[in-house]
């Protein structure tokens, strides 16, 4: 278990350090919850060191530490924005947070199966300052620290 969590936390700390979607510029930042109705109630929170998790649906598989998340989704129904010419890899299949800041993956790898436990809906896990939130609607990552983070569904994603 323990090499497996290590090779998690290695194989996030590689592939977010890939590329930088962003290129410098700023772009606007929507809503945390714009289109997705946003939580009822306040989910219930289980503080971890770190966690590999897979939304109920088993469409989005995440790796989280206490710095850091990467989510990946099986299926989506959105377009994500032009590769950046910095990206040599596989662009736009999951999103990240890590240093306070959200983008799209830039990954040679998939986070795919990779999980065995299901965060459930109306449930959270806290790691260090980054928090992850499973709803029916999506799921809402978020670095407590910074304010930044990503919500993402099969319909649409949204990063803040």
């Amino acid at each position: 278990m323990a090499t497996t969590r290590a090779l998690a936390a290695l194989t996030l700390c590689a592939a977010l350090s890939g590329c930088d979607p962003g290129g410098g510029a700023a772009s606007p930042t929507p809503s945390a919850h714009a289109g997705f109705g946003g939580p009822t109630a306040a989910a219930a929170t289980t503080d971890v060191d770190e966690a590999m998790f897979r939304t109920p649906s088993k469409n989005i598989f995440c790796a989280l530490t206490r710095s850091a998340v990467r989510c990946d989704i099986a299926q989506n129904k959105w377009n994500v924005p032009s590769k950046p010419a910095d990206c040599e890899l596989d662009w736009g299949n999951g999103a990240y947070i890590e240093a306070g800041k959200a983008a799209f993956t830039c990954t040679g790898d998939t986070l795919l199966g990779s999980a065995t436990e299901t965060l459930e809906y109306g449930r959270s896990l806290r790691s260090g300052d980054v928090l992850c939130t499973s709803e029916s609607s999506g799921l809402t990552c978020k670095d407590e620290k910074s304010g930044r983070g990503f919500t993402m569904s099969v319909a649409r994603y949204s990063f803040f």
